[in-house]
């Protein structure tokens, strides 16, 4: 059986999916990838497909991009119609849907998170919901990664369909990981971010955050996936120094644990990499809360949550009054992630998911 992941760009393919790919083409499913930028999957194979999915702001209003795009998904669906086509990303899945309304596929959504959450504004929420509620016509299978996501396709479709959650994408784990052993710390002085160099990440608040933490002894290291040059000169150009701005590091796990806290003020997740990966290693997190952080924080056992950037800066300082209340939420941390998140667990549900179909 054919199976063609589907996502806007390579990256998340690259950097979730492969292992889940392995995992499938192990079971017998022939795997196949399709996004708008093939040459660079990290898994070359002459069977994959392109799609000039929309990648940039303007790309969305070139109407001649999407008519170029229905032709390339005809084409790709007219020669693989009794394939499983296994969505992830909502650009990919939005149009995929749309372009194939009147063919009957086997489709399965891995909702990454809907473009709307509980605290998205009236008319964009409703906007999205009704989006995703005539396209859910078109989806045999839901699989989410939150209860938000979780309870809206249980309860809001037009038609019921199988909705299934799972821990996200899964953790590189083993035995070690659960046994990590914590080293007394009496002080916070390292923050770490993770997060792709988006607005919607948070970055506009987290450089105010600098601004107050500017004179705390306190630095940040952000790491993430895009370009940081817009970042980088409000930086400069309010002369913040207590802040970093890195490409993603592959070896980023490893130096983790040399850090004190995760600060994640992004303003929309799914359920969160970075958090997790953090959690994993004894780092605490500082983040807002919204869908994802909230299936993964408890306030004061594994972090702290903070209603705008404003509070961050009183945070640490409870923190480092209450060294001992910190390093109990380390050991927390580590708690908090158990075997249910490892890849090897995820892969084998989503694999017993797409056998329904």
């Amino acid at each position: 059986m054919d199976i063609f992941f589907i996502c806007t760009r390579s990256i998340t393919f690259n950097t979730f999916l492969k292992s889940q790919a392995k995992f499938l083409s192990n079971k017998g499913f022939n795997v196949k990838i399709a996004c708008s930028d093939i040459n660079n999957l990290s898994s070359q194979s002459d069977s994959n497909y392109e799609i000039d999915f929309p990648t940039k702001y303007i790309h969305l209003i070139n109407i001649l991009r999407y008519i170029k795009i229905f032709f390339q998904i005809h084409n790709l669906v007219k020669k693989n119609k009794s394939s499983i086509f296994y969505l992830h990303t909502p650009v990919a899945s939005h149009l995929f849907r749309l372009f194939t309304l009147f063919y009957r596929l086997k489709i399965i959504y891995f909702v990454h998170g809907f473009r709307f959450t509980s605290q998205t504004g009236f008319l964009r929420s409703v906007f999205y919901k009704t989006i995703e509620k005539i396209l859910s016509l078109k989806t045999n299978i839901f699989i989410t990664i939150n209860d938000e996501d979780y309870n809206y396709t249980k309860n809001n479709l037009f038609k019921k369909k199988p909705t299934y959650k799972i821990n996200g994408v899964g953790l590189d784990l083993n035995k070690k990981d659960f046994k990590n052993k914590i080293k007394y710390k009496n002080k916070i002085s390292n923050i770490i971010v993770i997060a792709g160099y988006k607005r919607i990440k948070g970055y506009d608040n987290l450089l105010k955050t600098a601004e107050l933490l500017k004179d705390k002894n306190l630095k940040i290291d952000c790491y993430g996936y895009g370009d940081y040059s817009e970042f980088k000169s409000i930086k400069i150009k309010k002369k913040l120094h207590n802040i970093s701005f890195n490409k993603f590091d592959v070896d980023l796990k490893k130096k983790i644990k040399n850090y004190d806290i995760l600060l994640h003020l992004s303003k929309r997740e799914g359920l969160p990499v970075a958090v997790m990966e953090c959690l994993i290693e004894g780092v605490p997190v500082i983040c807002k809360k919204i869908r994802g952080n909230t299936d993964l924080i408890k306030d004061g056992f594994n972090g702290l949550f903070v209603d705008s950037y404003k509070d961050v800066s009183n945070k640490i300082s409870y923190l480092n009054l209450e060294i001992d209340i910190f390093n109990k939420m380390r050991n927390n941390a580590i708690k908090s992630i158990t075997n249910d998140f490892s890849k090897k667990k995820i892969n084998q549900l989503v694999y017993e998911i797409i056998k329904k179909i």
